[in-house]
């Protein structure tokens, strides 16, 4: 059996040798780019018509800089293990120290590029109350570009609460989020008004609030949870680009109406407006009933989704299957599949999670599946290792690519394929646990995009292959590593409307955590050990090695 790094390295070499897997490109015309635009007046259809806009000329671009925008946090030695299906319990990691008694705590820490951590969590109990509040900060005065002109902060501050009793439980939940970066990239490019030592300063204010109930008793459960959530992304001090209102209200009822007989109703409604150049407003309501049945080793659950999406003045519905199957074939491995389709509410805060150096006037649609086919394995091999592999094709509409602002070559706009997106993706995990002490886990994902009207499936990798492993040593010394590489990026160029291949690129990190004592402890964690300046989406180089020193104490 070979050694454990050897297994992590063989994942890499894996992982590099199946490079292949790219995007399959059905273009008609090549070397034109596509990009959309939305158009809203009164009592007509939301269009997305190809545009007719010229990418500005530049230089050609060298490919060792490159951007992946991170936030960099001390990396805490946990695992969510994936959902398995067996009644032999696996084991859980053991981090030796009482969390519930000690929940408490306080961390900060300094590292290079002037960035400075600090968080701090505060909890109490009133009886059947939990209330909570933390808050979060940590900013990088200094980046990859010009010093402080690609420098960045983000803090957040959130008050919970948490209700329990008998059958009842209400959770409550308020959070504010405040981030600032510039929009630094791009030096190399020709374009008008840019002053890569002046450059635009961006901020993020997101504002949440929301809400859930749950009862669950004998053979009923149910939940109802609203929320309302406010975004404002602008150009620092005065400029707002992009603002988003929104509510919206998820709830479900199961009843079992016999031991291997259920019944249930999922309902959800979301409604927003946007305001960015462009002023607009969209919802969206799924209907989801369904029934399970359970027969000796099979477990099949069937239903539908009807689903009601509004864009300005435009309404469609549309009718979708919702069916998973599980097979035991034995009590370590289990064969599951599903067939299903839907309406995804896709909102300004998703897609600035995914980039942030956004232009205005966006066209934010919901993603639609129209349908998802596949199937997979799950298992235990042996009781230290869980398995589980799957392959899925999907086809889809309203996906959001990231292209080149025709206005400003620094900010990104969203482009959509006029037709339908085929998506295949085959993904693989594997966890293993020696013992209480120690964990390893890694995981493979391997994206085939078919798109039409665009030239390429823009800034999506073709794999993403993760990596972690964390072990404690004599209860006092937690030392951790993680490992995440990507490829098969392509963006589009500027130069002869052609694409670039972004390099692939590996991020290592690891961490070392010294319990001093139950309450306290000090860390170093350091991320990019390769100290690669590698690019996620094209102009936006991120930084290279970046490592922070700091302390944490548990009251």
């Amino acid at each position: 059996m070979m050694t454990n790094t050897k297994f992590i390295w063989l994942f890499v070499f894996c992982l590099m040798t199946m490079q292949l897997w790219g995007q399959s490109d059905t273009t008609k015309t090549q070397g034109e780019v596509l990009s959309g635009e939305i158009v809203i007046e009164k009592d007509k259809k939301i269009t997305l018509p190809q545009a007719d806009k010229i990418y500005l000329r530049s230089n050609p671009m060298t490919l060792s800089n490159g951007p992946l925008n991170q936030t960099f946090k001390a990396f805490e030695p946990s695992m969510v293990w994936p959902e398995y299906k067996s009644d032999v319990p696996f084991q859980k990691f053991n981090e030796q120290y009482p969390i519930s008694e000690y929940q408490n705590y306080v961390r900060f820490g300094y590292g290079n590029y002037k960035s400075w951590l600090l968080e701090s969590g505060i909890f109490h109990s009133f009886g059947a109350w939990k209330t909570g509040a933390s808050i979060n900060y940590e900013t990088f005065k200094t980046g990859p570009v010009n010093d402080e002109n690609s420098g960045n902060s983000a803090g957040s501050i959130q008050i919970s609460s948490n209700y329990h009793a008998n059958s009842l439980t209400i959770n409550t939940q308020i959070e504010f989020k405040r981030s600032r970066f510039n929009y630094y990239g791009n030096t190399d490019r020709i374009n008008t008004g840019f002053n890569p030592n002046a450059v635009d300063d961006g901020v993020i204010n997101e504002f949440k609030v929301g809400i859930g109930a749950s009862f669950d008793k004998n053979d009923l459960k149910w939940t109802f949870k609203p929320s309302f959530s406010q975004l404002n992304h602008a150009i620092d001090p005065s400029n707002e680009q992009n603002k988003e209102t929104s509510i919206a209200v998820i709830s479900g009822l199961n009843y079992l109406l016999k031991d291997e007989l259920s019944a249930g109703l999922g309902i959800d409604f979301y409604s927003g407006k946007y305001d960015g150049g462009i002023t607009y407003s969209r919802s969206l309501l799924n209907l989801k009933p369904w029934i399970s049945y359970e027969l000796n080793n099979l477990n099949v659950k069937a239903g539908f989704t009807i689903s009601t999406n509004s864009v300005g003045s435009n309404t469609q519905t549309g009718f979708y299957p919702n069916v998973n199957a599980d097979l035991s074939l034995s009590e370590n491995w289990t064969l599951f599949g599903v067939l299903s389709g839907g309406q995804k509410w896709n909102s300004l805060g998703n897609i600035l999670e995914g980039n942030e150096f956004l232009d205005d006037s966006l066209a934010i649609l919901n993603i639609e599946t129209n349908f998802s086919f596949g199937g997979g394995i799950k298992g235990k091999p042996l009781s230290t290792v869980l398995l589980e592999s799957s392959i899925t094709y999907s086809s889809l509409n309203g996906l959001p690519f990231f292209t080149p602002s025709p206005g400003d070559s620094t900010k990104y706009t969203l482009s959509y394929d006029t037709d339908n997106i085929n998506l295949t993706k085959l993904k693989a995990s594997a966890s293993y646990m020696p013992g209480t002490t120690s964990l390893y886990r890694a995981s493979i994902e391997l994206n085939a995009y078919s798109v039409e009207s665009l030239d390429r499936a823009w800034h999506q990798p073709t794999f993403v292959f993760k990596a972690f492993t964390s072990h404690n040593i004599q209860e006092k010394l937690i030392l951790s590593s993680h490992l995440t590489s990507m490829g098969g990026i392509r963006a589009p160029a500027n130069v002869d409307f052609g694409y670039v291949n972004l390099k692939a690129f590996i991020d290592m990190g690891v961490g070392v955590k010294y319990l001093i004592s139950q309450r306290a402890s000090a860390f170093i964690d350091v991320n990019n050990l390769l100290n690669n300046e590698y690019e996620r989406y094209l102009g936006y180089p991120t930084r290279g090695l970046a490592f922070k020193i700091g302390a944490q104490y548990r009251f």
